[in-house]
């Protein structure tokens, strides 16, 4: 897997710093891409769904450094302000209309991933506009085209 235009490179003690300063549990197949590649874009830069269609990746968020959008201000924002998407789980790319794909740092699906459909929000359930993609983030790394 190719990443383009990354940020300035992550190192261990970063990512545990995230993960004290939100109170979350990174998963470690999250962890060990976003040490490698710190946001920037995949050369395969679209999902491809069970149905074949595909949504193109804009571009994963960067952690610490300057990038592609920050993953600390894109969850601060969405989750803890205003409770768009619900605590733990986590934003970390956007699709070219501004929707989010996500990682839940959550107990009851954890490393699940999941794409969050803005046209769909209901602000009586913020677990609605969540579609679930994964089991985990490799396999999400799979799918893209």
């Amino acid at each position: 897997m190719i990443f383009l235009e990354t940020s300035q490179s992550l190192l261990p003690e970063d990512l545990t710093a995230l993960q004290d300063q939100f109170n979350i549990k990174l998963p470690p197949d999250f962890k060990e891409h976003y040490l490698k590649f710190n946001g920037g874009y995949p050369e395969k830069r679209h999902f491809q769904w069970p149905d074949q269609q595909t949504t193109r990746i804009n571009a994963f968020k960067s952690i610490k450094y300057e990038g592609f959008g920050s993953f600390e201000e894109t969850y601060t924002d969405l989750v803890l302000l205003e409770e768009y998407l619900p605590a733990g789980i986590l934003p970390f790319a956007v699709d070219d209309g501004g929707n989010f794909f996500c990682i839940s740092a959550r107990d009851e699906d954890y490393n699940n991933i999941y794409y969050c459909n803005n046209d769909d929000y209901n602000p009586e359930n913020n677990e609605e506009h969540l579609t679930w993609l994964t089991n985990n983030f490799g396999d999400f790394l799979d799918r893209l085209v």
